[in-house]
């Protein structure tokens, strides 16, 4: 018995291929190609967005270094501690009058 299903389901399936020979060939059928451009343009939108995000976080994170930076600079320049403790009274002695 299930021979005799089998070979009806093999006619069923050859008479029914004609049908979809066109989309079972290199040059595909309409909707196979309408549906593989749509997943990969759905793709494409995935990675993009995915390359936008980074984008974001790396611009943030390197705002953020920039003003860590910047603040550092500042608070060291404010702090009145020179590297060479010499240079604070060589720049007192330039205001003396020499003559």
């Amino acid at each position: 018995m299930s021979t005799n299903q089998d070979n009806k389901w093999e006619e069923l399936l050859a008479l029914s291929a004609s049908t979809f020979a066109g989309e079972s060939a290199p040059p595909y059928g309409f909707m196979t190609r309408t549906l593989a451009q749509l997943r990969q343009e759905q793709q494409e939108d995935r990675q993009v967005g995915w390359l936008c995000w980074r984008a974001i976080f790396a611009s943030l994170g390197a705002l953020v270094v920039a003003a860590s930076v910047t603040i550092s600079v500042h608070n060291y320049s404010n702090r009145g501690d020179d590297m060479e403790p010499g240079i604070g009274r060589f720049i007192q002695v330039e205001n003396i009058q020499v003559s």
